[in-house]
């Protein structure tokens, strides 16, 4: 989808990719085939670039510091993706500036030799439940343990530590609403930001997408507010995600990503400029383009790969046949869970775009996890996600 809008812009890409069969590699005009965790192919694409960006956070900070200390043009900055890769990192620096997040411990560490006893500490203070998280590698729901007492907590703590993984331990927060608000920034600050939207996560995974959601104004104009300054805390440069928690009087701020992310995807035919384009006009230092929206709602529902293991490409002239549904598909292999893509519709009916937007995801197979109440006239069976432990 980045190298779509930098098709339009006309801008040159190179896309590194550790598989031919990736998504992008199948679109690139030009692929290297390397991991950005290997100095030399990391190395190969600085060299080959005027700007290097990225599409996650599973980077070298490492290395890519001493890119930009040999003059590499890097966006975001190591230190800004340090921010998205680091749990521990991101919440220190939040809290710090005086943004609300969740009351936390890094635990299973140097300065916490007995990760168990920390989390008991911590539950006492704060109560059961609390949610353990690794402080680095989490990605869509993984790495992400609610427990409900100490057995369980001890269960985590023992494969964590098989692992070698480091753990950040958190208050279960209340949540009425999950939002999302993402903001586009150049390296002079210039910044704008898109209209908060309501998210439904199921196991750590977005699922859908409803712009503006059932937010009361006030609260999005809030999240807008607040996503900003954690904009520039972060020194972001390109697109921000930022994913907080409404718990019906407080906001709180989640997770960021410091790149185009799966909230956003609705911005393509919702948003005046989406936010793969005002990325590269960010990381290019291009004036950015009205994130307004450009319809007064937008539902957007991702596409899961489902039991059967169907490609939804097979079903495509079904989806197509709702009417104002804009399909996109990844080009991934199916299989049970996987992201495959997602369906776009606007409208002035908010009931009505989201059950036009489900109908076309449904059409092209994806499964309805518990916990999600489909549109009147819809169904589909309910499956539940597996189980992740580390």
């Amino acid at each position: 989808m980045l190298l779509e809008a930098a098709s339009a812009l006309g801008v040159d890409t190179v896309v590194m990719a550790e598989d031919r069969a990736d998504a992008a590699a199948r679109v690139g005009s030009r692929v290297l085939l390397g991991s950005p965790l290997i100095e030399h192919d990391l190395r190969e694409l600085a060299a080959a670039v005027d700007v290097v960006t990225f599409d996650h956070e599973l980077v070298d900070l490492e290395l890519l510091g001493e890119l930009e200390a040999e003059g590499a043009v890097v966006r975001p900055s190591a230190a800004a993706l340090e921010m998205a890769a680091d749990k521990a990192t991101m919440r220190v620096r939040l809290s710090e500036a005086g943004i609300a997040v969740p009351a936390f411990a890094v635990v299973g560490d140097a300065r916490t030799p007995d990760p168990l006893d920390a989390v008991a500490a911590f539950a006492h203070r704060h109560g059961w439940p609390v949610v353990l998280k690794a402080v680095r590698g989490g990605y869509d729901g993984r790495g992400v343990w609610p427990v409900p007492d100490l057995a369980a907590a001890a269960e985590v703590c023992a494969a964590a530590a098989s692992r070698g993984l480091h753990l950040l331990v958190e208050e279960l927060v209340p949540i009425e609403l999950e939002l999302a608000v993402l903001v586009a920034r150049r390296p002079g600050g210039q910044s704008v930001v898109w209209p908060t939207v309501e998210t439904t996560q199921v196991d750590g995974v977005c699922r859908e997408v409803a712009v503006p959601g059932r937010l009361p104004p006030a609260v999005g104009a809030e999240a807008g507010r607040v996503a900003g300054r954690v904009a520039e805390v972060v020194g972001s440069v390109g697109v921000l995600a930022v994913e907080l928690f409404f718990t019906g009087t407080d906001l709180v701020v989640n997770e960021v990503a410091t790149r185009p992310h799966n909230t956003g995807h609705w911005t393509i035919e919702g948003a005046v400029t989406s936010q793969f384009e005002n990325h590269l006009r960010a990381v290019l230092d291009l004036p950015l383009g009205d994130p307004s929206p450009s319809a007064p709602h937008v539902a957007s529902v991702n596409v899961f790969g489902g039991a059967s293991g169907q490609d939804p490409a097979g079903a495509l002239a079904g989806a197509l046949s709702v009417p104002g549904a804009h399909v996109h598909l990844y080009g991934k292999a199916p299989r049970p869970g996987r992201k495959l893509g997602h369906v776009t519709v606007r409208g002035d009916d908010p009931a009505d775009v989201r059950r036009r937007a489900w109908a076309a995801a449904l059409a092209l197979g994806t499964p309805v996890p518990g916990g999600v109440e489909l549109p009147p006239g819809l169904a589909a069976p309910v499956v539940g996600a597996p189980r992740r432990w580390p």
